[in-house]
């Protein structure tokens, strides 16, 4: 009983698509925001981010962005530059 249980386990784990895999840009992307979002602040220098978005002294951004990366997006909210995973 317990080799069949252990034959059905690998046929089913070798039946899975693994192809796709776990991706995890979204976190990348968002750390590096907040690492320049802080530096930023620390330095008091407007900075230059990705996807047209730019950094001023205080921390705030100049437009609001929805960055789609699949199944996950990154919100960067105008204003205060909060962002979030969604």
């Amino acid at each position: 009983m317990l080799l069949s249980l252990m034959i059905v386990t690998a046929m089913l784990l070798l039946s899975l698509n693994l192809k796709h895999g776990f991706s995890l840009d979204h976190y990348y992307y968002l750390n590096d925001y907040l690492l320049l979002q802080s530096e930023a602040m620390l330095e008091k220098q407007d900075r230059p981010y990705k996807n047209g978005i730019y950094i001023n002294s205080m921390g705030h951004i100049n437009l609001a962005r929805t960055i789609d990366f699949g199944n996950h997006q990154v919100i960067v909210h105008l204003g205060n530059g909060y962002a979030s995973i969604r």
